[in-house]
C-alpha cells in the first residue's frame, strides 16, 4: 500500500533534486523514490556483506585471505628477510 511522506529539503538539496530529476526524465516524485531505493538497496548489500565479513571471522575463515593481517605479516617477514642467511621462501599467495 503506498505511503505518502512529506520531507523539507533545504534550497541546495531542492536544486540538486531538481537538477538529478532533469538529467535523468524523472519528475521530483520519481527521482526520489530512485533515490530512496539506491540508497536502501546499496545499504542492504553493505549490511549483508558485514554479516558475511563477521560470520566468516567467528567460524575462522577471514584470517587466511589477501587482506588478513597475516597474509601482510608473512609477506612483511619474507621481504625483511632478502638478503640474509636465512632468506624465506616466497609466501604461497605471491
Amino acid at each position: 500500500m503506498p505511503v505518502t511522506v512529506s520531507i523539507i529539503l533545504d534550497d541546495d538539496l531542492a536544486r540538486r533534486l531538481e537538477r538529478f530529476a532533469a538529467e535523468r526524465g524523472f519528475d521530483r516524485t520519481g527521482a526520489l523514490d530512485h533515490a530512496l531505493r539506491c540508497f536502501l538497496d546499496d545499504e542492504e548489500r553493505a549490511g549483508s556483506a558485514r554479516d558475511a565479513i563477521v560470520a566468516a571471522a567467528r567460524h575462522g575463515d577471514g584470517t587466511s585471505g589477501p587482506d588478513s593481517a597475516s597474509h601482510h605479516d608473512d609477506i612483511r617477514r619474507w621481504l625483511l628477510s632478502w638478503g640474509g642467511n636465512g632468506e624465506r621462501k616466497r609466501p604461497r599467495s605471491c
